[in-house]
């Protein structure tokens, strides 16, 4: 069973992502803190969580410090961020180490599973009803994507959707050690060291934008085809 810590927010909200989470068969809340200190402490112990749960409004001490936040706690376990308030700071959070994402508006069932997925190795990002961006602006050297094959874009595409590597060859008819070769390709081929970097090229590249799906990436190559 993969453990969880619950960061920031207010404790009523705390308490009802604790319940969310306990009522799981594959999860359960080991920790719950306030703040950045809290949580420092609860890191700093011998066990830490699979997962931080971390939310937006968490207290810093420090005006816009979150995305410092992130790395923090990415250089321990893996972090989800929840209730992000637009689509523009998921490019941000992911360069930052997030493997997930998520509006304060998904359901029960949606957020477990999101936690589920990155306690796997999986990306996540799930918007909810938040609009989408149109693009994102590219921060990284051009032509780089075009070092890719079409299936490593497609790939690539999955898993900064939110797919895991078992998901993604199930519905590419691959086996689960070929999509990890290819995984192993790009990252090479794009100087990345780990994996849960790849998201972010993906948005920085503008390979794919906020709100984006697996389904629209392949409507826009069909489209790009024709």
């Amino acid at each position: 069973m993969d453990t969880v810590i619950v960061a920031g927010g207010p404790s009523l909200v705390r308490a009802a992502l604790t319940k969310v989470i306990d009522a799981s068969d594959t999860l359960r809340v080991t920790g719950t803190a306030a703040d950045r200190d809290e949580l420092r402490d609860l890191l700093d112990a011998r066990a830490p969580a699979d997962v931080v749960l971390l939310d937006r409004s968490v207290r810093t001490g420090e005006a816009a410090d979150f995305t410092g936040l992130i790395g923090e706690i990415c250089a321990v376990t893996l972090t989800v961020v929840f209730g992000a308030p637009s689509a523009q700071e998921v490019d941000a959070q992911v360069r930052a180490g997030a493997t997930g994402v998520l509006a304060a508006d998904v359901s029960a069932s949606q957020l477990v599973s999101a936690l589920e997925t990155v306690s796997r190795g999986g990306l996540v990002v799930a918007l909810g009803t938040v609009p989408a961006v149109n693009t994102v602006p590219a921060r990284v050297t051009p032509g780089l994507t075009r070092e890719l094959s079409v299936r490593e874009r497609e790939i690539l595409t999955m898993l900064a959707t939110g797919q895991d590597s078992a998901s993604i060859a199930r519905d590419l008819g691959l086996s689960p050690l070929t999509v990890k070769t290819h995984i192993t390709r790009m990252l090479g081929k794009l100087g990345i060291r780990r994996r849960g970097h790849l998201v972010a090229f993906a948005y920085e590249s503008g390979l794919i934008a906020p709100g984006m799906t697996h389904t629209s990436f392949i409507a826009d190559r069909l489209r790009a085809a024709s």
